[in-house]
């Protein structure tokens, strides 16, 4: 399986971010991608999941404003990266997402994994505005996912 996520392109758009100065109701990661990167990033979690650790770096796209505007939070980002380092670790029981130097890193183990992939899979058919916990902890952050604006694509 690890040659499977060793063979994997990334194909379409990723985007992610944090809004600048955000209420209590905005904070948190957001994510958005086009059709042809939700099924990319779903076939790489896929290639993951039966696996032994691995990781895979990702490109995302700076968020253009008709994306924040379509969404209705009219916010600046606090901050924007051009790359991503998806690492998958069987055994990690949360979902988490850091900056790093100059990307950002997302670890994800067997236990969250099916629920990002799902993520992305509604966001894929048009589905936005949703959140998925990333623990089971009480109080947990929240991802939030949206459909990207039709001229950000």
């Amino acid at each position: 399986m690890h040659d499977s996520v060793n063979e994997w392109l990334q194909d379409g758009r990723l985007w992610i971010w944090q809004y600048a100065n955000a209420n209590r109701s905005w904070c948190g990661w957001h994510f958005a991608a086009d059709a042809r990167g939700c099924r990319s990033i779903k076939d790489l979690l896929d290639r993951m999941s039966a696996g032994e650790a691995c990781y895979r770096t990702l490109h995302l796209e700076f968020v253009p404003y008709s994306l924040l505007h379509g969404i209705g939070y009219d916010r600046k980002c606090a901050r924007q990266n051009d790359k991503l380092r998806l690492q998958f670790l069987p055994k990690a029981h949360d979902l988490s997402l850091y900056p790093q130097e100059d990307r950002l890193v997302i670890t994800i183990g067997n236990l969250r994994l099916r629920d990002l992939a799902l993520a992305f899979a509604k966001v894929g058919v048009g589905g936005g505005d949703f959140g998925i916990a990333t623990s089971d902890r009480k109080g947990s952050e929240r991802w939030m996912f949206w459909w990207p604006a039709h001229d950000a694509c």
